[in-house]
């Protein structure tokens, strides 16, 4: 005690052999896909790095928009922890076919 800032990530991702990556922030009214790409590609970055240490073993499915930009983005981050394994990586779109209905 006291707690390190990031014993919540690791205690989260510790073990875990599936981990949805739903974080970010929602597009807003005027703002563009480059606002919405730069908020939500460094908490995938975060969230992605917490995943190569704690569970490099896990299915990783990225939920974050834009989709087609961050699921590159975690591609490169597990590149680079020598972890990367690509029946292991997806982007989820069913969500915004869902929305749409």
């Amino acid at each position: 005690w006291p707690p390190k800032s990031d014993d919540g990530l690791a205690a989260a991702l510790t073990g875990a052999d599936v981990v949805v990556i739903p974080a970010g922030v929602p597009r807003k009214p005027g703002m563009t896909r480059d606002d919405l790409f730069n908020t939500n590609a460094s908490i995938v970055k975060t969230l992605v790095e917490g995943c190569a240490e704690h569970c490099p073993e896990a299915v990783l499915a990225i939920i974050s928009n834009p989709v087609n930009s961050t699921v590159p983005i975690a591609a490169e981050v597990l590149k680079s922890k020598g972890v990367y394994d690509k029946t292991k990586l997806c982007g989820v779109t069913t969500l915004d076919v869902c929305r749409a209905n």
